[in-house]
């Protein structure tokens, strides 16, 4: 197996325990709820997808896919929404079915772009500060994603915006899902 190869099949799976674990079994309407605290699938969901498009328009140099929802998903796009690892108030504006799309489109540019790559791609170092700043995100309130991505090759921001980060918040949604009580199993 080539590494190109490996990155779409890791990519491919996170993306299909998101919709299989989560958006097939958490009904729409329930997925702004925050049983025991922390984060709703909601917030979760959106959040995993602005840091994916953000990693993609770095990488591309393309114009966040968040451009194409900007009226449908209010709050989104204020000074870097959506990448505050904790739920923000203005989040109960978001309509989680329209979040749903926000996220596929993500998904979906996320696996052209993986499929594309070129293996030597990789180790490019994209300019991730032009990249934060085309996408909103205000660099003094998020200085720490601006320190964390600077520098980085393009396989960081595949390795974990693009897809871990995705991955590890399909986890967390499983376990919210689970203690809303629908589990499968």
């Amino acid at each position: 197996m080539d590494l190109q190869e490996w990155l779409v099949e890791e990519l491919d799976d996170a993306v299909a325990r998101l919709r299989g674990q989560v958006l097939e079994l958490v009904p729409a309407e329930r997925r702004s709820e925050r049983p025991g605290g922390g984060n709703s699938i909601a917030w979760a969901c959106f959040h995993a997808a602005r840091h994916a498009d953000l990693a993609q328009s770095a990488i591309t140099g393309a114009t966040p896919v968040l451009e194409a929802w900007r009226d449908q998903l209010p709050g989104a796009v204020k000074a870097g929404g959506g990448i505050e690892e904790a739920e923000q108030s203005w989040s109960d504006e978001l309509d989680p079915v329209r979040v749903d799309g926000y996220l596929l489109a993500v998904c979906g540019a996320g696996q052209r772009l993986v499929s594309e790559l070129e293996p030597d791609e990789l180790e490019r170092v994209p300019d991730a500060t032009a990249a934060l700043a085309r996408g909103g995100v205000d660099a003094g309130a998020f200085d720490w994603l601006y320190r964390m991505w600077g520098g980085k090759p393009a396989a960081f921001l595949v390795r974990w915006p693009i897809i871990g980060h995705v991955a590890n918040h399909t986890g967390e949604m499983i376990a919210t899902r689970n203690r809303m009580g629908l589990s499968p199993f």
